[in-house]
């Protein structure tokens, strides 16, 4: 837990010089007619490090998704993304006492898709949002 907590502490604190706000998970959340962000840490398999079990190596992405509503073009919608990335470089520490977890690798803007996350079953209502996913990758060796 405190690796979210860092990696979404982080994401907090960008959102929030951009004006941009967020639906954490599982929190109740009315989207606005304007962008804002979903966030979700996605751990990846932990590794083990030494035969006696003692060091591990924590993985998994951060991955901060834009959303846009649709029709208002692409422009704004990549601002924030490219914000959001410039935000975690490669190499960034976040430090919680003993506890370090840096983004290991280049943060990614990936291909934007509109979607319909307010439709019922059959699709047939809801509203259409732009999403572009930015993918940042985290590493800790605790």
């Amino acid at each position: 837990m405190r690796i979210a907590d860092l990696l979404e502490s982080r994401v907090a604190i960008i959102s929030a010089s951009l004006g941009l706000p967020i639906a954490w998970p599982n929190i109740v959340f009315d989207p606005p007619d304007a962008p804002y962000a979903r966030v979700y840490v996605l751990p990846a398999q932990t590794v083990g490090q030494d035969i006696e079990g003692l060091m591990r190596t924590y993985q998994g992405i951060l991955q901060v998704n834009i959303i846009t509503p649709a029709g208002s073009g692409v422009s704004q919608a990549r601002g924030l993304a490219q914000s959001v990335a410039d935000a975690f470089p490669e190499g960034l520490p976040l430090v919680d006492g003993n506890l370090t977890v840096y983004i290991n690798g280049p943060p990614q803007v990936r291909q934007p898709i509109q979607d319909r996350p307010t439709s019922s079953p059959n699709g047939s209502t809801g509203s259409i949002t732009y999403t572009t996913p930015v993918s940042m990758q985290y590493r800790a060796d605790y």
